[in-house]
């Protein structure tokens, strides 16, 4: 499969991918630089490889590599079996990667002709010992692509069920759709999706599931608001807070404490009237969450204030106006570890510790 014109060498997409998830995995918040699809995509791959990437290295070097050349043979790995180009493309592109990051860390050529030949080694000794590559994927944090303690952790919480789990966590998740009534329905949206030649299904009364995924843009009705990215499980939330409104008998105030980035919050808004308070306590994620709710409001039944708040802060209570006046729901759905979304964050047991949980 040739380079389509006026995109990036592959050796750079790797590069790149490499420098995002050693930033990631090492404590990093943020991104480096803005990212084209075709580098997330690679750190996505790349992060699911990131405990065969461990194994692996343990079984064939000496010594464990820096973060981002262990980073870029996790995405080597997973180019390769995942027949992303030929297996001895990877390895020409992977080289000639390993000698930009090394350059770019401001070494010499000759320590990035030493890495690029380590990188060279190990991705070749791989592909020629297939028996030996296959069981290195056996082991627990390859299989699972968690440390050691993860998986300890989740055998100890869930006993026979454990392993079930921790299959389903490495399981790439679907995109999945809230689509908001009576501006399209889920058969018309199959439909829509039919006509890209984009398959879908149903997996609730508001959630379509699509495969394979696109960007925002190319899903229709997303500009208009019409439909949104949200899991099936967050959007569950609407069915009990609409029989609450309806046992109240009045449009309802609702504090939703930790808003962002928001879809709880607009999903509400789009099947229920009540007057909405969106709190959180990241000035940046309250401004993307404003952002994305000029999308959502031709479609709201709601209105919706936002404000900066720690909702810890007793203080910070009565310098807002209107929210001492108290609330019909609070809504809570408050930072945690993040174990139950690893399918689409697999970076997440990497930057944990026990402590943290």
């Amino acid at each position: 499969m040739g380079r389509p014109v006026g995109s990036p060498p592959l050796s750079a997409s790797f590069a790149a991918a490499a420098q995002a998830i050693a930033h990631r995995l090492s404590g990093g918040q943020g991104a480096l630089a803005p990212r084209t699809p075709a580098v997330n995509d690679l750190i996505y791959r790349g992060t699911r490889y990131w405990g065969l990437a461990q194994v692996r290295c343990g079984r064939l070097a000496q010594q464990k590599p820096d973060p981002e050349i262990l980073a870029l043979l996790a995405i080597a790995w997973a180019a390769i079996d995942q027949t992303l180009r030929e297996s001895y493309v990877v390895v020409d592109e992977a080289v000639a990667a390993a000698k930009q990051l090394t350059r770019a860390a401001g070494r010499s050529d000759a320590a990035a002709k030493k890495v690029s030949g380590f990188v060279n080694a190990l991705l070749r000794a791989s592909l020629s010992d297939p028996v030996a590559s296959a069981k290195d994927r056996e082991q627990p944090m390859a299989r699972w692509n968690a440390p050691a303690w993860w998986i300890e952790r989740v055998y100890a919480d869930h006993k026979d069920r454990a392993e079930a789990i921790l299959d389903a966590l490495i399981t790439r998740a679907p995109l999945t759709v809230r689509l908001c009534e009576p501006y399209l329905d889920s058969q018309q949206f199959i439909n829509a999706l039919s006509d890209k030649g984009l398959a879908g299904y149903s997996v609730g009364r508001h959630a379509v599931a699509i495969e394979p995924a696109v960007p925002v843009t190319e899903i229709p009705g997303f500009s208009q608001g019409w439909a949104s990215v949200q899991d099936s499980a967050a959007q569950l939330i609407i069915d009990p807070i609409h029989e609450f409104c309806r046992r109240l008998g009045r449009p309802p105030k609702i504090l939703d404490a930790c808003a962002a980035p928001g879809g709880k919050t607009f999903a509400i808004a789009q099947n229920i009237q009540a007057e909405i308070w969106a709190a959180d306590v990241s000035p940046a994620r309250l401004k993307r969450m404003q952002d994305d709710w000029a999308r959502i409001l031709p479609t709201a039944q709601s209105s919706l204030q936002f404000v900066l708040l720690d909702v810890l802060d007793e203080n910070a209570w009565s310098k807002q106006p209107g929210l001492d006046a108290g609330f019909d729901v609070i809504l809570l759905d408050a930072p945690c570890t993040g174990s139950g979304i690893t399918r689409r964050q697999p970076e997440i047991p990497w930057r944990r510790d026990p402590t943290g949980l």
